[in-house]
């Protein structure tokens, strides 16, 4: 499946509005169009992220190979790569800003660094975490950026000041997101089973809300409380926050009041990769579930199994608020990490390989 030769990806040319409107037409017609290696074609060296521009027009990969690659999703085509032998990259990310994104060390120190792509040359250094960079958050607007890591530090960036602009420190607040409005701040908090949501333009003071999960955890996880968590999202719509764990499944909550609305099971094992709290020595990730942009279904991994699992978030729920999946579209990677494009119909997925996923027209067009 892994090619090399350039190939065009027919590719929708509509904006996310028209398109998701389709989604329920052709969610489960998905499958993989193309496999790309990683810089190092002659090993298997493990993706552990990946992230779309705003545009959906280029995705951007890290992985174990010390490399970054950016690919034009039109084309179907790697673009460029980029070394990053001395300090090693983990977490790249897309700034608003063209051909500019962050990416945190995994060598050396535990700097983040924001890389020109045009002139493949460093920008700008942020110094501040003494322990390793768990999770990025780039707000949805402005040049806004917030970094956790094991120093149970939570800082808050500015792109243009290799200074912090504010800090905080909590107990493992191992995973950050921000809201759609970039007015919400939200921190999982591990150990202590919890997740904290903050006035961004008030970091610095309380909470104003904090979702305890521990009663889920008892209920749904009772043998993983508060060590497998793996990724913290809100939906497009505001309307849910996902908490993705490594194993049993994900939590679908409230986003306002934090309630329960689902428990997404029916995962065959754990993606692979390690949760922030973990000793293992597994390769490091993202989270192997994210929400499509409507916000009605969330799509992920399936373990070992070599499939990508869709759960209807509309769909009834059995007992205790579960919910199995509605389809598993068949793949012969696994998928370990997952993106859906904010724009086009067209989803990444990666484990050893960086996978393209796009609607079967035909398959949608017999429903």
């Amino acid at each position: 499946m892994a090619d090399s030769q350039p190939q065009t990806v027919t590719q929708p040319s509509q904006s996310t509005s028209p398109e998701t409107q389709r989604l329920p037409e052709i969610i489960s017609t998905y499958c993989p169009l193309r496999a790309f290696k990683g810089s190092k074609p002659e090993s298997s060296y493990h993706v552990t992220s990946l992230d779309f521009d705003d545009q959906g027009e280029f995705l951007v990969s890290s992985g174990e190979d010390d490399a970054i690659q950016v690919f034009d999703i039109k084309e179907g085509t790697v673009t460029k790569t980029v070394p990053c032998k001395k300090y090693g990259a983990h977490l790249a990310r897309f700034t608003h800003h063209q051909r500019q994104l962050l990416h945190a060390s995994t060598k050396v120190d535990h700097n983040l660094r924001l890389l020109d792509l045009h002139g493949e040359s460093y920008i700008r250094y942020f110094t501040h975490h003494t322990d390793t960079v768990t999770s990025l958050a780039v707000a949805p607007s402005g040049d806004h950026f917030v970094s956790v890591g094991k120093d149970n530090t939570v800082t808050v960036w500015d792109l243009a000041s290799r200074n912090p602009q504010g800090k905080l420190k909590l107990a493992t607040p191992y995973l950050v997101t921000f809201d759609p409005s970039a007015s919400v701040l939200a921190i999982a908090s591990q150990s202590t089973s919890s997740v904290l949501l903050y006035d961004f333009r008030n970091y610095d003071k309380a909470p104003f809300a904090t979702f305890d999960l521990a009663p889920y955890e008892e209920l749904y996880t009772p043998t993983t409380r508060g060590r497998a968590w793996t990724r913290l999202e809100f939906s497009n719509d505001g309307k849910y926050l996902m908490v993705g764990t490594d194993y049993h499944g994900h939590y679908i909550l409230d986003a306002f009041d934090g309630s329960i609305q689902a428990f997404l099971a029916g995962k065959s094992g754990p993606s692979g990769r390690a949760a922030p709290v973990s000793t293992t020595g597994k390769p490091r990730g993202q989270g192997d579930a994210c929400f499509t942009p409507d916000g009605r279904y969330v799509i992920g991994g399936n373990g070992d199994d070599p499939s990508m699992l869709i759960w209807d978030l509309q769909q009834k729920r059995e007992a205790n608020n579960v919910l199995y999946p509605l389809n598993k579209l068949p793949s012969k990677c696994r998928t370990a990490v997952v993106e859906y494009n904010p724009r086009y119909n067209m989803i990444a997925t990666a484990d050893k390989e960086t996978i393209f996923w796009l609607p079967d027209e035909a398959k949608s067009s017999e429903k």
